[in-house]
This record gives C-alpha cells, sequence and structure tokens, in this order.
C-alpha cells in the first residue's frame, strides 16, 4: 500500500517556496531598478508592468498551489522486492527502484526540515538515487532500519543461492 508524505511536508513545502520567492523578488527588484529608468515609451512601461504582474502570478502559484499539487502526488512504497516513488508537478515521474541493486541508504535533513522534525531518505544505486522526501525523523529511521533488512535478507537469499 502507497504511503503519503507527513503533513508538516506541505508547510515545508511552502516555507521552501516563500524564500525562493523572497529570492525572486530581490533579484527582479534589482533589474527593475535598473530597467525601468531606461523606459521611455508607453508600450514599454505596459510591458514592463504586465511582466511584473505575470511574475507576482508565478510566485503565488508557487507558495500555494504547486505545493499541494506535488503532496498530493507524491506517494512511496516500501514492497519485499522493489521501492517505488511516485512524484511530480505536471508530469509524474515513477521511480523502481529493486532492493537487490540498492548500495547505501542515508538520512538527511536541513534547518527547516529539523524545525518540523522532517528528514529525508536518499536510497543509492549505481543508476543514481531517490529521494522520499518530508518522513517524520522516527518513521525515516524506521523505513531505513526496513530497508536495510530487506537488503540483508535479499543478500542471504543470494549467498544461500551460490552455494
Amino acid at each position: 500500500m502507497y504511503k503519503s508524505l507527513d503533513p508538516k511536508g506541505l508547510t515545508v513545502m511552502r516555507l521552501n517556496a516563500v524564500i525562493t520567492s523572497i529570492i525572486t523578488i530581490i533579484m527582479v527588484g534589482i533589474g527593475a531598478y535598473f530597467i525601468y529608468p531606461l523606459l521611455e515609451e508607453i508600450f514599454h512601461f505596459i510591458l514592463f508592468y504586465v511582466i511584473i504582474g505575470l511574475i507576482a502570478v508565478l510566485i503565488l502559484l508557487n507558495i500555494f498551489l504547486f505545493p499541494r499539487l506535488r503532496y498530493n502526488r507524491y506517494r512511496y512504497l516500501i514492497d519485499k522486492d522493489h521501492i517505488e516513488v511516485k512524484k511530480g508537478l505536471f508530469f509524474i515521474t515513477t521511480s523502481i527502484i529493486l532492493i537487490k541493486r540498492i548500495q547505501k541508504v542515508e538520512l538527511t535533513n536541513g534547518p527547516i526540515d529539523r524545525l518540523f522534525k522532517l528528514s529525508n531518505v536518499t536510497i543509492y544505486t549505481a543508476a543514481g538515487n531517490v529521494d522520499i522526501k518530508f518522513l517524520q525523523t522516527d518513521e525515516a529511521l524506521d523505513t531505513i532500519s526496513k530497508i536495510n533488512t530487506l537488503l540483508k535478507q535479499k543478500l542471504g537469499k543470494k549467498k544461500t543461492n551460490e552455494k
């Protein structure tokens, strides 16, 4: 059965979007400060305000709508043979990792994650890595333990078959 993210994950997504938006607003403001005096014709002023309006709409979408869509679409499943992670905003990506292909499992959390007691589990294979994000830290530790147990079982079966 697929599991969804912790509800605090949505708050963290929105907080990350706010921080990104503040940086974007500062950069656009600096650019506007230098470009605005160069505009002379009325058409340029209208175009300037249309662009600023579009940026404002995108920032609002990035803070309020996009995190909700990502949150609703993010699912993961840990089975005895594989791990599946589904995520995306407009395009849904499904990553499937075979347990026997796992090389490393890592627990990470940044300052905002720690504030909300959340962690991310990163699963590495030779082909790349997949993240299971925004798990409660206890659940993330349990997830790593479960993956390690499954991996030991797979390796044990492999050694038994080789003998």
